[in-house]
């Protein structure tokens, strides 16, 4: 996918000299997470992990890994992947947005849009009709995006937490 300019912003797809940068606004988004709902907790030495994940979804057929680029820098990311159901279940192939983040400074600049856009087009572009995604319950700003985005309630995931017993 070719460039798109945003202002002095530059929407492209991901390449590997990215993963550090992305790396970075990914711990900044799980960092705003575990502020408001402390269930957001990684292991410490989740790095070399993260830094994988973000190489196997450039690499994917199946899945996107777009940045917002500001001169040398990346103020934002989304990721998408191709989710594939047994037959039995409504929208058995569908695109699913695991990540979007945009640097707290720059946010309510468009970028996010503007990166949301891009990903359903690269969908579109793969015969998707159908895209999910999660969002925290306890974080009423991404929720108030993601419906201005034009999504809504589809199914709700309920959790329970349970604590192990003593000697386990």
């Amino acid at each position: 996918m070719s460039q798109q300019p945003l202002g002095v912003i530059m929407l492209r797809e991901a390449t590997r000299r990215d993963i550090p940068a992305v790396a970075a606004l990914w711990h900044e988004m799980m960092e705003f997470h575990q502020r408001v709902d402390p269930r957001f907790h990684f292991r410490r030495d989740i790095q070399k992990e993260l830094e994988r994940h973000l190489w196997q979804t450039i690499r994917s057929r199946d899945a996107a890994l777009f940045v917002a680029e500001e001169g040398d820098s990346l103020v934002g990311y989304i990721a998408g992947e191709i989710h594939h159901r047994r037959p039995i279940y409504p929208a058995g192939t569908y695109g699913f947005i695991s990540d979007l983040c945009v640097t707290a400074a720059r946010r309510r600049e468009g970028i996010g849009s503007r990166l949301v856009a891009v990903l359903l087009d690269w969908f579109r572009s793969r015969g998707i009709t159908t895209v999910e995604l999660l969002v925290a319950v306890a974080n009423p700003v991404s929720t108030g995006f993601w419906r201005a985005m034009g999504f809504g309630e589809y199914l709700q995931l309920l959790r329970k937490e349970l604590p192990l017993e003593e000697g386990e």
